[in-house]
């Protein structure tokens, strides 16, 4: 009663407080378990409890420090069914079971029956400690439930992730970051073949994001940078987009593994998104980049001067 205490004090004199508990057989006698602690009550005649069946109990106190607690029944989250149709009948001499389902569409198992059945008689049922009997067969004609609708599709889940550059660099003359502006760490991206060296350009873009992982990737948009004057810088040239495995700047030069994607940008191009095929989603959701190699040569501006340079727009569903 030391967790009930607050509780007795707060009903008026012959008021009535309403808890939820559990009953417990000590295999001496039935307590009612209130907030964790087992009481002394009285029990509602008739009534048949469950070791740790749910129990309903009111207290009552007369205003001069005495109280009572009455178990005044079980309850269930739903109501029992009150019929049902047998389904099978399994004969074990005295331990013979009946498996039917009930009104509510639930399949139940019961050992408790007066009279003999088949698989298909409909029943009247009576329940004693959530235990079903069944009492005899419908004798009018009766309609089996319906079956249980099937259950709703799976709701889709939708999102989008953006991912923003950590580094941008050029991979050339033997290392990262050592041809024209992408040295001393300044992050251009270049792309072709110019003055006996081969360059590829690439996108970085951190650890993989737990947003995207077991997801379906629906759209990717990445956001090409704008152009730098180099090369033929006032005719259109072809980039070559690939998805790569790296993280961060590997040792060498990156593995490009998916692509690649052709797109063409304009003399004086100022950035601009392009939708990337979906193909690229699985490697990018496990934390690789964007990269360009390939002819023509072509140089685009670093992240450290926009920061919309390479941002990738991912849309998922799951």
């Amino acid at each position: 009663m030391v967790a009930l205490t607050g509780t007795m004090g707060e009903i008026p004199p012959g008021g009535t407080s309403r808890e939820f508990g559990t009953a417990y057989f000590d295999g001496a006698e039935w307590w009612a378990v209130i907030r964790g602690k087992p009481i002394m009550a009285r029990w509602l005649d008739p009534i048949q409890p469950l070791q740790g069946g749910k129990i309903v109990v009111d207290f009552t106190t007369d205003g001069k420090g005495l109280s009572s607690a009455l178990v005044i029944g079980g309850y269930t989250d739903q109501p029992r069914p009150s019929t049902g149709i047998a389904q099978e009948v399994i004969p074990a001499g005295l331990a013979t079971t009946i498996v039917f389902i009930g009104s509510d569409g639930v399949t139940y198992t019961t050992d408790r029956f007066i009279g003999s059945y088949s698989p298909g008689d409909p029943i009247y049922l009576t329940w004693d400690a959530a235990t079903p009997t069944i009492i005899g067969k419908i004798q009018s004609q009766a309609t089996p439930p319906p079956a249980p609708p099937p259950p709703p599709p799976p709701a889709v889940v939708t999102g989008t992730e953006t991912l923003l550059v950590t580094a941008s660099d050029t991979w050339g003359v033997g290392g990262w970051g050592r041809w024209a502006k992408s040295q001393n760490g300044g992050e251009y991206v270049y792309s072709g073949f110019w003055a006996g060296q081969t360059l590829t350009g690439s996108w970085f873009y951190g650890a993989p994001r737990p947003a995207l992982q077991g997801k379906t990737i629906t759209a990717i948009k990445f956001w090409i940078p704008a152009r730098e004057p180099v090369g033929s810088n006032n005719a259109a040239a072809t980039i070559h987009i690939c998805a790569h495995t790296s993280s961060a700047r590997p040792g060498g030069d990156v593995a490009r593994v998916v692509g690649p994607f052709d797109v063409v940008v304009d003399p004086g191009f100022q950035g601009g998104y392009v939708n990337l095929p979906l193909t690229f989603g699985p490697t990018l959701a496990a934390g690789g980049g964007i990269s360009i190699a390939g002819d023509p040569y072509i140089g685009f501006l670093s992240r450290l001067k926009d920061p919309q340079v390479g941002k990738l727009i991912m849309d998922w569903s799951a």
